[in-house]
């Protein structure tokens, strides 16, 4: 049976390509976790913003709007418009 002996130098390459493949995918996972998160909250901003535009246009109707979350609902109305009416 030969004897099969590994370097130190073969040992120290493989070491050195190992921490180079594990660090390149860290960096690469670093990333697109940044890219994702900044997506989400750039959606999320998105999202609130549009809610707060379309409730300003339908306000300015002067009707009553409805708003709900899970089974709770409420009615709001721009005060302005009971200015008006009252007025």
């Amino acid at each position: 049976m030969k004897n099969f002996r590994i370097s130190k130098k073969t040992i120290l390459y493989f070491l050195v390509f190992f921490w180079l493949v594990f660090s390149i995918s860290y960096i690469f996972w670093d990333v697109w976790n940044d890219f994702n998160m900044r997506q989400l909250s750039n959606a999320y901003q998105q999202g609130a913003t549009d809610i707060i535009n379309r409730l300003i246009i339908e306000s300015e109707k002067c009707q009553l709007i409805p708003i709900f979350s899970g089974e709770k609902q409420v009615q709001l109305i721009n005060v302005n418009c009971l200015n008006i009416l009252t007025g």
